[in-house]
């Protein structure tokens, strides 16, 4: 995101404040990306009805690009041994209980849930990030030998990318579901 100031009221001593309002871009190949419409909408704090941010209102060309840019990732990202790719997740899982307050702040700003459902949705989220590192275990595969000449094996590979539209109310936990 890149953050912009802008005035938006008096403060109980009559000074004027800024508050910080984020101008929230695309994600896309390790960079922060406009989107393409250079378009904006604002996200309103469901409490107090206030703009706490600006979403660029992505098309087409934006999820093109950053398909392009998941399918050329993955060719490495699937290269890597599962063991490794599980090490990245245990990293992602540490960094989000890490920061679970703030995601649930977050989470409570712009969708309104109160602090407690916030929390759970992140907790859940985390939950399944915490089974995806538990793959080198889970996608062993195995061989079963089904007569003396036939033999069958069933293998864990990467498939390819995956998208997902977010519904509003579980903004963290829908999302891990695609790891």
């Amino acid at each position: 995101y890149r953050s912009t100031s802008h005035k938006i009221g008096l403060s109980s001593s009559s000074k004027i404040t800024a508050a910080v309002i984020m101008e929230i871009n695309n994600y896309i190949n390790g960079s922060f990306v406009p989107p393409s419409s250079r378009e904006y909408i604002p996200v309103y704090d469901p409490a107090n009805d206030q703009v706490i941010a600006r979403v660029g209102v992505s098309g087409t060309p934006d999820v093109e690009t950053a398909v392009t840019a998941a399918q050329k990732a993955f060719v490495s990202w699937s290269a890597k041994t599962i063991k490794s790719r599980a090490a990245l997740m245990l990293k992602f899982h540490a960094l989000v209980r890490e920061h679970t307050q703030e995601l649930a702040e977050l989470i409570v700003q712009e969708n309104g849930k109160n602090i407690t459902e916030a929390i759970a949705d992140v907790a859940k989220g985390n939950e399944t990030v915490e089974w995806a590192c538990s793959l080198p275990q889970l996608a062993q595969g195995q061989t079963l030998k089904v007569s003396s000449q036939v033999s069958c094996m069933d293998r864990r590979d990467p498939l390819g990318v995956v998208g997902c539209i977010v519904p509003f109310n579980f903004p963290l936990m829908v999302p891990m579901w695609t790891v």
